[in-house]
Protein backbone atom coordinates (compact mmCIF):
# COMPACT_ATOMS: atom_id res chain seq x y z
CA UNK A 1 0.00 0.00 0.00
CA UNK A 2 2.95 2.20 1.13
CA UNK A 3 4.45 1.51 -2.27
CA UNK A 4 1.03 2.22 -4.41
CA UNK A 5 0.90 5.84 -2.23
CA UNK A 6 4.20 6.63 -3.26
CA UNK A 7 3.83 5.38 -7.11
CA UNK A 8 0.60 8.05 -7.14
CA UNK A 9 2.92 10.61 -5.48
CA UNK A 10 5.85 10.42 -7.77
CA UNK A 11 3.23 10.33 -11.08
CA UNK A 12 1.75 13.75 -10.13
CA UNK A 13 -1.44 13.34 -7.78
CA UNK A 14 -2.87 16.93 -6.51
CA UNK A 15 -1.67 18.35 -3.27
CA UNK A 16 -4.75 16.37 -1.10
CA UNK A 17 -4.02 13.09 -3.12
CA UNK A 18 -6.83 13.36 -5.46
CA UNK A 19 -5.92 13.91 -9.72
CA UNK A 20 -5.75 17.77 -10.25
CA UNK A 21 -8.54 19.07 -12.92
CA UNK A 22 -5.84 18.94 -15.91
CA UNK A 23 -5.43 15.50 -15.31
CA UNK A 24 -8.71 14.24 -14.95
CA UNK A 25 -9.12 16.26 -18.36
CA UNK A 26 -6.61 14.94 -19.58
CA UNK A 27 -7.57 11.50 -19.15
CA UNK A 28 -11.17 12.13 -20.60
CA UNK A 29 -12.34 10.51 -24.19
CA UNK A 30 -14.40 12.16 -26.45
CA UNK A 31 -17.88 10.10 -24.50
CA UNK A 32 -16.95 11.10 -21.15
CA UNK A 33 -16.90 14.38 -22.57
CA UNK A 34 -20.38 14.66 -24.20
CA UNK A 35 -21.72 13.03 -21.07
CA UNK A 36 -20.31 16.14 -18.96
CA UNK A 37 -21.96 18.48 -21.36
CA UNK A 38 -25.86 16.75 -21.43
CA UNK A 39 -25.41 16.73 -17.67
CA UNK A 40 -24.71 20.49 -17.23
CA UNK A 41 -27.43 21.16 -19.87
CA UNK A 42 -29.92 18.82 -17.55
CA UNK A 43 -28.75 21.26 -14.52
CA UNK A 44 -29.42 24.29 -16.60
CA UNK A 45 -32.74 23.06 -17.36
CA UNK A 46 -33.80 22.09 -14.27
CA UNK A 47 -32.80 25.51 -13.06
CA UNK A 48 -34.86 27.54 -15.39
CA UNK A 49 -37.67 25.08 -15.33
CA UNK A 50 -38.18 25.92 -11.64
CA UNK A 51 -37.74 29.60 -11.82
CA UNK A 52 -40.28 29.62 -14.46
CA UNK A 53 -42.86 27.33 -12.51
CA UNK A 54 -42.17 29.04 -9.47
CA UNK A 55 -42.60 32.60 -11.30
CA UNK A 56 -45.58 31.52 -13.03
CA UNK A 57 -47.86 30.07 -10.08
CA UNK A 58 -46.64 33.28 -7.98
CA UNK A 59 -48.49 35.42 -10.89
CA UNK A 60 -51.19 33.21 -10.84
CA UNK A 61 -51.78 33.67 -6.73
CA UNK A 62 -50.85 37.36 -7.05
CA UNK A 63 -53.79 37.89 -10.15
CA UNK A 64 -56.51 35.37 -7.71
CA UNK A 65 -55.73 37.72 -4.89
CA UNK A 66 -56.46 40.77 -6.73
CA UNK A 67 -60.00 42.10 -5.44
CA UNK A 68 -61.30 43.36 -8.89
CA UNK A 69 -60.79 40.04 -10.20
CA UNK A 70 -62.07 38.11 -7.71
CA UNK A 71 -65.15 40.29 -7.37
CA UNK A 72 -65.32 39.46 -11.42
CA UNK A 73 -65.35 35.73 -10.75
CA UNK A 74 -68.04 36.37 -8.06
CA UNK A 75 -70.46 37.97 -10.39
CA UNK A 76 -69.93 34.84 -12.84
CA UNK A 77 -70.27 32.73 -10.19
CA UNK A 78 -71.59 33.81 -6.66
CA UNK A 79 -70.57 30.47 -5.12
CA UNK A 80 -66.77 30.06 -6.44
CA UNK A 81 -65.75 31.31 -3.08
CA UNK A 82 -67.04 30.22 0.71
CA UNK A 83 -68.73 33.71 2.08
CA UNK A 84 -66.09 34.11 5.11
CA UNK A 85 -63.44 33.76 2.49
CA UNK A 86 -64.88 36.37 0.50
CA UNK A 87 -65.40 39.38 2.75
CA UNK A 88 -62.22 38.64 4.41
CA UNK A 89 -60.46 38.79 0.51
CA UNK A 90 -62.76 41.51 -0.51
CA UNK A 91 -63.67 43.79 2.27
CA UNK A 92 -66.77 45.43 3.03
CA UNK A 93 -66.91 47.81 -0.15
CA UNK A 94 -66.55 45.41 -2.34
CA UNK A 95 -68.61 42.87 -0.97
CA UNK A 96 -71.55 45.61 -0.41
CA UNK A 97 -70.82 45.84 -4.92
CA UNK A 98 -71.49 42.24 -5.20
CA UNK A 99 -74.59 42.24 -3.02
CA UNK A 100 -76.24 45.33 -4.94
CA UNK A 101 -74.70 43.68 -8.40
CA UNK A 102 -76.33 40.39 -7.07
CA UNK A 103 -80.17 41.37 -6.02
CA UNK A 104 -80.20 43.39 -9.39
CA UNK A 105 -79.49 39.90 -11.19
CA UNK A 106 -83.38 38.53 -12.41
CA UNK A 107 -81.85 35.27 -14.20
CA UNK A 108 -83.48 32.41 -12.47
CA UNK A 109 -80.27 30.44 -12.44
CA UNK A 110 -78.28 33.10 -10.79
CA UNK A 111 -81.41 33.78 -8.32
CA UNK A 112 -81.30 30.14 -7.29
CA UNK A 113 -77.60 30.51 -7.26
CA UNK A 114 -77.38 33.60 -5.51
CA UNK A 115 -79.86 33.24 -2.28
CA UNK A 116 -77.61 30.97 -0.03
CA UNK A 117 -74.28 33.40 -0.47
CA UNK A 118 -76.62 36.28 -0.31
CA UNK A 119 -77.84 35.40 3.59
CA UNK A 120 -74.46 34.31 4.31
CA UNK A 121 -72.35 37.60 3.49
CA UNK A 122 -75.03 39.73 5.26
CA UNK A 123 -74.94 37.47 8.04
CA UNK A 124 -71.06 37.88 8.14
CA UNK A 125 -71.03 41.72 7.80
CA UNK A 126 -73.95 41.86 10.46
CA UNK A 127 -71.31 40.13 13.01
CA UNK A 128 -68.96 43.02 12.55
CA UNK A 129 -68.97 46.02 14.77
CA UNK A 130 -66.45 48.07 12.53
CA UNK A 131 -67.57 51.21 11.08
CA UNK A 132 -66.71 49.97 7.68
CA UNK A 133 -68.83 47.05 7.13
CA UNK A 134 -72.14 48.71 9.79
CA UNK A 135 -71.86 51.64 7.11
CA UNK A 136 -71.90 49.02 3.65
CA UNK A 137 -75.11 47.29 5.54
CA UNK A 138 -76.54 50.68 5.76
CA UNK A 139 -75.66 51.51 2.20
CA UNK A 140 -76.88 48.19 0.80
CA UNK A 141 -80.32 48.62 2.86
CA UNK A 142 -80.59 51.97 1.92
CA UNK A 143 -81.01 53.44 5.54
CA UNK A 144 -77.92 55.40 5.67
CA UNK A 145 -79.92 58.90 6.02
CA UNK A 146 -80.20 59.65 9.65
CA UNK A 147 -82.29 62.65 8.37
CA UNK A 148 -85.32 60.26 7.92
CA UNK A 149 -87.08 58.60 10.86
CA UNK A 150 -85.95 55.57 12.78
CA UNK A 151 -88.90 53.62 12.34
CA UNK A 152 -88.75 54.48 7.88
CA UNK A 153 -85.15 53.13 7.87
CA UNK A 154 -85.92 50.09 9.87
CA UNK A 155 -89.17 49.18 7.68
CA UNK A 156 -86.78 49.73 4.73
CA UNK A 157 -83.83 47.94 6.22
CA UNK A 158 -86.53 44.69 6.69
CA UNK A 159 -87.51 45.07 3.24
CA UNK A 160 -84.70 44.84 1.21
CA UNK A 161 -83.14 41.88 3.73
CA UNK A 162 -86.12 39.65 2.53
CA UNK A 163 -86.66 40.78 -0.61
CA UNK A 164 -83.41 42.48 -1.87
CA UNK A 165 -82.93 45.54 -2.95
CA UNK A 166 -85.26 45.46 -5.98
CA UNK A 167 -87.92 45.23 -3.31
CA UNK A 168 -89.66 43.22 -6.22
CA UNK A 169 -92.02 40.54 -5.36
CA UNK A 170 -93.77 38.03 -8.40
CA UNK A 171 -96.64 38.09 -9.08
CA UNK A 172 -99.53 36.03 -8.68
CA UNK A 173 -99.90 33.04 -11.78
CA UNK A 174 -102.62 35.10 -13.08
CA UNK A 175 -101.04 38.49 -12.74
CA UNK A 176 -102.04 40.19 -10.15
CA UNK A 177 -99.33 42.30 -8.81
CA UNK A 178 -98.16 41.93 -5.37
CA UNK A 179 -98.71 44.37 -2.37
CA UNK A 180 -97.35 45.64 0.86
CA UNK A 181 -98.93 46.46 3.85
CA UNK A 182 -97.68 47.95 6.42
CA UNK A 183 -99.36 47.65 10.53
CA UNK A 184 -98.04 51.27 12.12
CA UNK A 185 -98.47 52.79 15.32
CA UNK A 186 -100.38 56.37 15.30
CA UNK A 187 -97.62 58.35 16.06
CA UNK A 188 -95.30 56.53 13.74
CA UNK A 189 -94.34 58.91 10.15
CA UNK A 190 -94.80 56.96 7.07
CA UNK A 191 -92.17 57.49 4.72
CA UNK A 192 -90.99 56.09 1.08
CA UNK A 193 -89.77 52.05 1.27
CA UNK A 194 -89.48 51.56 -2.16
CA UNK A 195 -91.72 48.60 -2.32
CA UNK A 196 -92.31 47.55 -6.30
CA UNK A 197 -96.21 47.87 -6.13
CA UNK A 198 -98.74 49.22 -4.18
CA UNK A 199 -98.26 49.96 -0.31
CA UNK A 200 -101.03 50.61 1.83
CA UNK A 201 -100.43 52.05 5.57
CA UNK A 202 -102.67 50.50 8.22
CA UNK A 203 -103.39 51.88 11.77
CA UNK A 204 -103.03 49.31 14.65
CA UNK A 205 -106.32 47.47 15.84
CA UNK A 206 -107.81 48.73 11.81
CA UNK A 207 -108.20 45.81 9.87
CA UNK A 208 -106.45 44.65 6.97
CA UNK A 209 -107.75 45.35 3.10
CA UNK A 210 -108.43 41.69 1.84
CA UNK A 211 -106.35 40.69 -1.10
CA UNK A 212 -106.19 38.87 -3.98
CA UNK A 213 -102.71 38.30 -4.53
CA UNK A 214 -98.93 37.92 -3.54
CA UNK A 215 -98.58 40.26 0.06
CA UNK A 216 -95.71 41.53 1.89
CA UNK A 217 -96.76 42.52 5.74
CA UNK A 218 -95.32 44.11 7.70
CA UNK A 219 -96.55 44.64 11.87
CA UNK A 220 -95.52 47.62 14.41
CA UNK A 221 -92.18 47.97 15.20
CA UNK A 222 -91.46 46.74 18.88
CA UNK A 223 -88.89 48.73 20.31
CA UNK A 224 -86.92 47.31 23.26
CA UNK A 225 -84.62 49.95 24.03
CA UNK A 226 -83.88 53.40 21.76
CA UNK A 227 -80.81 50.38 20.25
CA UNK A 228 -82.85 47.57 20.20
CA UNK A 229 -86.34 46.43 17.93
CA UNK A 230 -87.66 43.35 16.51
CA UNK A 231 -90.16 43.51 13.49
CA UNK A 232 -92.18 40.71 12.15
CA UNK A 233 -92.79 40.55 8.44
CA UNK A 234 -94.59 38.02 6.38
CA UNK A 235 -94.51 37.01 3.25
CA UNK A 236 -97.58 35.04 0.91
CA UNK A 237 -96.14 34.24 -2.66
CA UNK A 238 -100.02 32.54 -3.12
CA UNK A 239 -102.34 31.34 -0.29
CA UNK A 240 -100.71 28.23 0.54
CA UNK A 241 -96.97 29.71 0.13
CA UNK A 242 -95.05 31.95 2.35
CA UNK A 243 -93.94 32.16 5.70
CA UNK A 244 -93.07 34.83 8.48
CA UNK A 245 -90.25 35.92 9.99
CA UNK A 246 -88.70 38.00 13.26
CA UNK A 247 -86.38 40.74 12.95
CA UNK A 248 -83.82 41.52 15.78
CA UNK A 249 -82.37 44.98 14.70
CA UNK A 250 -79.62 46.79 16.93
CA UNK A 251 -78.35 50.54 16.29
CA UNK A 252 -74.63 50.57 15.68
CA UNK A 253 -72.87 54.05 14.86
CA UNK A 254 -76.08 55.23 14.09
CA UNK A 255 -77.43 53.06 11.93
CA UNK A 256 -79.86 49.99 11.75
CA UNK A 257 -78.40 46.42 11.25
CA UNK A 258 -80.27 42.76 11.55
CA UNK A 259 -78.49 40.93 13.92
CA UNK A 260 -80.71 37.56 13.92
CA UNK A 261 -83.30 36.33 11.82
CA UNK A 262 -86.21 33.75 13.15
CA UNK A 263 -88.39 31.93 11.04
CA UNK A 264 -91.57 31.85 12.63
CA UNK A 265 -93.48 29.76 10.24
CA UNK A 266 -93.65 28.71 6.67
CA UNK A 267 -95.79 26.62 4.14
Amino acid sequence: MIGNTLEFAQSGGGDDGFPSLAQIAASMDPVAWILVGLLGVAVVVGIVFNLTTRYSFLRTDEEETTPEILLDRLKANPTYLPAANVVNRLGAEATLELLVYGDRVTAKRWRYNWSGPREELLALLSQQNAFAPIYALARYYASDNLDEPATVRIRRTALIHKLGQRRHLEPSANGVPARLRIVADAREEHGELGFDGQTYWVLEGEALPPVDGPVVEMETIDFATLDDAKIRIRIRRTPTLGGGFLLTLKRRAKMWVIVNEEIEWVS
